[in-house]
């Protein structure tokens, strides 16, 4: 079979466990500290290699300082054919649209491809914004996260086939090529390489943005990072003493004591309110409603602020009772065909919204970041926190917070309108529930006649674990073989199952119980992570967690000055000790006085 042309699209990010932070202008501070591959990247350039093999052509780029050259080098050990690095002055500061269109440019330069290949994510942020965004300015399909490609020609065209990984389970389906394919992380071999194998810098073929005939500039992105708030520490890192069963039970009197309020408190919303003013158009993916319901209810709050009011654009069912102006169901679900229709209804209101809110799933993501392109607004991408600010002219502008690394959060903007955002719902408050409505407009969506939908396989409840108000996070340090020994602690404690990345990447979970900056955020009233070492990466994931309980064989994890209280133990003597004791309470409904803990 013969091969194809690919080009795999890299980003080089810190290296591993490395906060890099922002710096004074509030860009990624790159300078002075290592830096390596993504390790999404890794996977995607093991798939353009492979899919080159027989004849075709690989070509890895990237965009950055002069320092970013090293990850085409190790990429060009890795079997790729070619390698391009963009870098110029004027591309400084970025944003995903800004650099969406210089990659784009440079795949064009090269003589286009028929599959460009990116990583899912990253591990510096989580955007999954440049995919969709050069999908769109290729005019091409996008599709992923892949776990497994094939390339099979037929009858009338050439089709890519592809298993999915979604939060839910898997899907089997193919696209018609050229495509943009986002590999999903552990889905096949790394591509590594020793340094003392790769190639010299002079293999590497450098180009500005004037010779890719491309007139952005960084400057100009429609999206920036405008300042920087410090997380302030709220956990007591209580470590407790004494023999075990004093501590087991010294832990359950404080949890019944505290009996914390649920971060996310519970709005009784029957409808949303009305208001002649600007829009907030709210996208719903359908299957995801306890995301819907929290983000039409943190809508509504902004609407209040601005003077506006809410619409509902439904994937599918009925539009919440009370959605005042025109609240839509779309008649297709097709990300490509539902950006062009959304575009078109949107433009027939006269007025542009002023802002337009999605979840953080692969669905909206793409939606949100193809509309990004045709707006030319870019996209705010997993944001965890939302308010109303008045810009130097007076006018009202969205103001969002997403985690930028050493223990800060990036505030972020959009300068232009709509004003386009993925957020993670699972942070933000939940209404009781709104009442359905038969009524709702059908917005037609028309097929994608290059999009085959083969077959999807339900794995999970993607939304458990936002809804949960006690989540047991399990660590690597769990052997997947003991999970079964957790199952009455859970029960016991109305818990759901969360993860890091690390378990859901070898497939111990499935991937929509990851939690961290590249997956997942929740906020329950209890979290009780079961050998996390407490990452940075994961415990941002957690930030809003009511009380956060940590169990870990090692006293020196970093998981201990992130919790509420911690027991240094192994988690297998601690979990059934646990489990008697919550049985023993709700027999006894006994409560007793909480202890006193050190300050």
């Amino acid at each position: 079979m013969a091969g194809l042309r690919t080009v795999v699209l890299i980003k080089q990010v810190p290296a591993a466990e490395q906060d890099s932070g922002l710096d004074e202008r509030g860009r990624l501070r790159r300078d002075g500290g290592a830096a390596e591959m993504n390790p999404w990247c890794r996977r995607a350039v093991t798939r353009a290699v492979e899919l080159a093999a027989g004849g075709g052509h690989s070509t890895a780029v990237t965009m950055g300082p002069a320092s970013a050259r090293d990850v085409l080098r190790e990429a060009l050990a890795c079997g790729a054919d070619a390698a391009v690095h963009v870098t110029d002055r004027r591309l400084a500061g970025a944003d995903c649209l800004v650099t969406a269109q210089a990659l784009a440019a440079a795949i064009r330069q090269a003589g286009g491809a028929d599959v460009v290949l990116v990583g899912r994510s990253s591990v510096d942020g989580s955007t999954g914004a440049i995919g969709p965004m050069v999908a769109e300015l290729l005019s091409v399909p996008f599709t992923g996260p892949a776990l497994d490609l094939e390339f099979r020609p037929d009858g009338d065209g050439r089709w890519l086939h592809a298993r999915l990984q979604l939060e839910s389970g898997q899907e089997e389906m193919a696209v018609a090529l050229p495509a943009v394919v986002a590999v999903a992380e552990r889905s096949c071999r790394a591509a590594r390489a020793p340094v003392e194998d790769w190639p010299t810098p002079g293999n590497v073929r450098t180009v500005t943005a004037g010779q890719l005939g491309c007139e952005v500039n960084g400057a100009d992105s429609p999206t920036r990072v405008t300042g920087t708030v410090g997380v302030s520490r709220t956990r007591r890192g209580v470590v407790l003493r004494g023999d075990l069963g004093t501590q087991v039970s010294a832990l359950v009197d404080v949890l019944r004591q505290r009996n914390p309020e649920p971060p996310r408190q519970s709005r009784a919303t029957a409808g949303l309110s009305w208001s002649d003013g600007p829009r907030i158009v709210v996208l719903a993916e359908d299957g995801h409603d306890h995301g819907a319901r929290a983000l039409c209810a943190e809508a509504d709050r902004l609407a209040g602020e601005i003077g506006g009011h809410v619409a509902v654009v439904l994937g599918a069912g009925p539009v919440p009772r009370g959605v005042a102006g025109p609240g839509v169901v779309l008649g297709g679900t097709e990300p490509r065909r539902v950006a062009a229709a959304v575009e078109h209804w949107l433009g027939a209101a006269g007025t542009p919204p002023w802002a337009v809110l999605g979840g953080a799933g692969e669905w909206e993501r793409e939606v949100l970041g193809r509309l990004g392109v045709r707006f030319g607004t870019g996209l705010l991408s997993d944001l965890t926190g939302l308010s109303v600010r008045a810009s130097g002219g007076g006018a009202l502008r969205l103001l969002g917070l997403k985690p930028a690394g050493n223990g800060v959060l990036a505030q972020v903007e959009c300068v232009g309108t709509p004003q386009l955002a993925t957020v993670r719902t699972g942070q933000l408050p939940a209404p009781a529930g709104f009442a359905p409505d038969d009524a709702g407009e059908v917005l037609a969506v028309s097929a994608d006649a290059r999009v085959r939908r083969l077959g999807r396989t339900v794995e999970d409840d993607a939304d458990a674990v936002e809804r949960a108000e006690v989540v047991i996070g399990v660590g690597a340090g769990v052997d997947p073989a003991d999970y079964r020994v957790l199952e009455g602690l859970r029960s016991l404690m109305g818990a759901q199952f969360a993860a890091t990345r690390k378990v859901t990447d070898a497939g111990r979970l499935p991937h929509g119980r990851q939690v961290g900056v590249t997956a997942r955020g929740i906020a329950p009233r209890c979290y009780l992570a079961l050998g996390v070492s407490g990452s940075g990466y994961h415990m941002a994931g957690v930030a809003r967690a009511g009380t956060v309980i940590a169990v870990n064989h090692d006293p020196s994890a970093p998981i201990f000055a992130q919790a509420d209280l911690g027991i240094v133990a192994d988690w297998r003597t601690i979990a059934p000790l646990l489990a008697v004791e919550f049985a023993q309470r709700a027999g006894t409904g006994e409560d007793r006085a909480a202890p006193a803990l050190p300050a």
